[in-house]
């Protein structure tokens, strides 16, 4: 009797496998790219690396939002701001000015601007220098929004641009002058101070060389703190630190309101390990989300000694309505939206290949666990989904021929 053969289990499994990793790149392929005019503002571009505007930028792609004539939005070309070197020349800036009229979204990355030591290619750090750390103003700082900038916010508003903007656009080296009106359109004020959840405290491995130094100077004691905690620096110099196990249990956490939950169907609690100011909503703003540093009473007196609240605003909502009249001498349309984002959300050093694969956001967020020295959980539980929101809003931004 002629033997059967064998059913080719191990090809059927192979073929199925395939299809499956296959497949959510084919339903990618297959979805429709959506236009929206968007303009990003960068001064911070120190090298190739192009981090504190690209996790923004892999959004742009893996949503397949495209420029309204069809091209991708590549993130080493199209923003606005200052390029890396070239062949050790630094090409001139492009300036807001040149942003196109139909623009739906506008987002201020970062104007913090390049240090000396930048110019000069050496080691490039993301950590923020005060005002006047080390008594003097931070060495060849060029950078800061300039009253030009915030007339091309101005002008935009007025034709209906949402507006987003985040740590650090309007901060240290920004002018008063220019932060009140940039302030302004944004639905916030800036209290001067700025902090950071460091995992280990001790001088050297993490905090930032002018750290030590700077609180010898303004304490008159030596720096010998270790372990994690936040450290705090106010734009004139002062700074204090908050420990972990005596004024805090932990880092800071980031909570959604009730109007943050009903806007975004978000509620992750999710820590936020990086840079952030501290500001107030102004002007019928909207709190949408907070940080709870999750202070001990020790640390709740320490803030109140210095006129600060125990939490803090993460993300503020302003929609401009009729009543509007224009501080500064402008009107923004009606309805006209502004985000501010209290931290450093497009800070991300990868672009990863997956942008073309359907539910690879999700996927990230599911296996990429919340660690106290870490970014990475912050980016895909929380900065991820809400730009997914705050891009299809600007979808429907309407703008006006003023």
């Amino acid at each position: 009797m002629k033997q059967k053969k064998k059913f080719p289990r191990f090809w059927v499994g192979l073929g199925v496998l395939m299809l499956l990793l296959l497949l959510p790149w084919i339903i990618w392929e297959g979805k429709s790219a959506k236009s929206l005019s968007v303009a990003v503002l960068d001064k911070t571009v120190t090298n190739d690396s192009y981090r504190e505007h690209k996790g923004l930028f892999w959004i742009l792609n893996q949503q397949k939002y495209r420029m309204p004539g069809g091209d991708k939005y590549l993130y080493d070309q199209d923003y606005y701001g200052n390029y890396p070197k070239q062949n050790g020349i630094r090409p001139e800036e492009r300036t807001l000015a040149e942003i196109p009229p139909d623009t739906q979204l506008l987002y201020v990355a970062d104007t913090y601007g390049l240090l000396e030591a930048e110019e000069e290619d050496e080691e490039v750090t993301a950590d923020r220098v005060p005002a006047n750390a080390g008594g003097s103003s931070p060495r060849g700082q060029n950078g800061g929004m300039k009253i030009a900038d915030v007339h091309v916010m101005e002008a935009a508003a007025a034709r209906g641009t949402m507006l987003v903007a985040e740590f650090n656009s309007i901060a240290t080296p920004t002018t008063d002058s220019v932060r009140s009106r940039a302030s302004a359109l944004l639905g916030m004020e800036w209290t001067g101070w700025t902090a950071r959840y460091f995992p280990d405290l001790t001088a050297g491995v993490e905090v930032p060389e002018w750290v030590p130094a700077q609180y010898k100077e303004t304490t008159g004691q030596d720096w010998a703190y270790t372990g994690a905690g936040f450290l705090f620096v106010q734009k004139d110099g002062d700074l204090f630190v908050l420990r972990e196990g005596s004024e805090t249990e932990g880092g800071a956490r980031i909570s959604f309101t009730q109007a943050g939950q009903d806007r975004f169907g978000m509620k992750p609690g999710s820590r936020y390990n990086y840079w952030f100011d501290v500001v107030t909503p102004v002007g019928g703003s909207e709190v949408l989300a907070e940080y709870n540093l999750q202070l001990t009473s020790t640390g709740q007196a320490m803030l109140a000694e210095r006129g600060l609240r125990d939490r803090f605003p993460a993300i503020i909502r302003r929609e401009a309505s009729g009543a509007d009249t224009g501080t500064f001498g402008f009107s923004p349309a009606l309805g006209q939206v502004s985000y501010y984002f209290a931290g450093d959300y497009a800070d991300h050093n990868e672009y990863p290949f997956w942008r073309r694969y359907a539910g690879w956001p999700i996927f990230k967020s599911w296996f990429t666990f919340d660690t106290p020295g870490s970014e990475d959980a912050f980016y895909w539980d929380v900065y991820v989904p809400l730009m997914q929101k705050v891009l299809e809003e600007a979808l429907s931004v309407q703008l006006s021929s003023t």
